[in-house]
């Protein structure tokens, strides 16, 4: 099974590790995480704005404009 996670992007259940709010960037922990996985300055990136979710898979990190809470739903509702 998969998830729908916005922007045409797809997730499969079985590579999902987390799905995280936007808002956790800002801990210093997460920041550091996120400038090295994804290689860019977030504290620079005004395209960020736009999104409102992170979602960590077995090998990428990808940004969605759902909300963590509806992207936990769809997660439920395919089990």
């Amino acid at each position: 099974m998969y998830i729908h996670i916005g922007n045409t992007q797809i997730v499969f259940k079985k590579e999902l590790i987390g799905i995280f709010k936007m808002n956790l960037r800002e801990n210093p922990v997460n920041k550091q995480f996120l400038e090295s996985a994804n290689g860019e300055d977030f504290t620079r990136n005004t395209e960020l704005k736009r999104y409102k979710s992170f979602i960590l898979t077995d090998g990428d990190l990808l940004f969605s404009p759902i909300v963590p809470t509806t992207l936990a739903r769809r997660e439920k509702r395919n089990r």
